[in-house]
């Protein structure tokens, strides 16, 4: 169902590709230790880089970092978790194009786009974090 649903936001621009949904999925199974849901999580984003254009496993690795370096400082800082959330969110989005932009820099290829519709993205998928979190 969500290969279908990942098809659909990409003719559809009003349903949002759930980018840091699924990042969010992986943080937290990483934080439980939960093998299964960590899997899942994992294949959904290999599903969403497939669709996309992405390299190969860039977002599963992009959020391991995240996961591991940035948001347990962030939770040091913070205390508030809905203000982590949405620099969950934050980084999830522009990060991740922050990212694929250096790579593709690196290997001197053509930078991917960035447009208005990932603030309504952003703003969605913080509400659904925000919610279900």
């Amino acid at each position: 169902m969500f290969g279908v649903y990942i098809a659909l936001s990409s003719i559809y621009l009003f349903l949002p590709p759930m980018l840091a949904v699924l990042g969010f999925l992986l943080y937290r199974a990483l934080q439980r230790y939960d093998l299964f849901s960590l899997i899942v999580a994992s294949v959904m984003l290999l599903m969403f880089e497939a669709e996309k254009g992405y390299w190969f496993g860039s977002s599963v690795v992009f959020f391991i970092l995240i996961s591991h370096y940035v948001m347990p400082k962030l939770e040091q800082t913070m205390q508030c978790s809905l203000c982590i959330k949405g620099m969950f969110v934050l980084f999830a989005y522009i990060g991740f194009w922050l990212f694929m932009e250096m790579v593709n820099s690196v290997l001197i290829l053509p930078l991917p786009s960035l447009d208005w519709h990932v603030l309504f993205y952003m703003a969605i998928e913080f509400a659904l974090i925000a919610i279900a979190g």
